[in-house]
């Protein structure tokens, strides 16, 4: 069983990562790979999914997340949780939520960035779904 903060300690490991897209290592990472390898690392085994492009469909990143995570209340988020952004009014992107200093933060692998960040929510946006891995409490 794992912590939440486990789950922060991992992802914020992966900062500065090379953002990639399909990337699954230290080389470089795209949103869904960093929450595939901080849950791997920790022992979880999610599902992978590759070959999307990079405009992906939102529909069928949901579906992948509701089989594998459970959801949880968008308004009573926690540390550790995975969060699902909108771009352009579609669900395509995620990172974990956490917090700095009593300030809500999302860790993620961003495209325009190039690399994997941790960045105030607030002016991020809020998610639209939100979920966390089963076997963390």
């Amino acid at each position: 069983m794992h912590e939440r903060d486990d789950i922060i300690t991992e992802a914020r490991r992966w900062i500065g990562t090379p953002w990639r897209h399909q990337g699954r290592s230290q080389a470089g990472v795209d949103c869904v790979g960093l929450v595939v390898l901080v849950a791997r690392t920790l022992g979880l085994e999610p599902e992978d999914v590759t070959g999307y492009t990079r405009r992906q469909d939102g529909r069928a990143l949901l579906r992948y997340l509701h089989k594998q995570l459970e959801l949880k209340p968008v308004t009573d988020w926690r540390i550790g949780n995975i969060g699902v952004f909108k771009e352009s009014a579609f669900p395509i992107h995620v990172g974990f939520l956490s917090e700095r200093d009593g300030v809500p933060t999302v860790i993620h692998a961003h495209a325009r960035r190039r690399q994997v960040i941790e960045e105030a929510l607030l002016p991020y946006g809020a998610p639209f779904v939100v979920f966390s891995f089963p076997e963390v409490h």
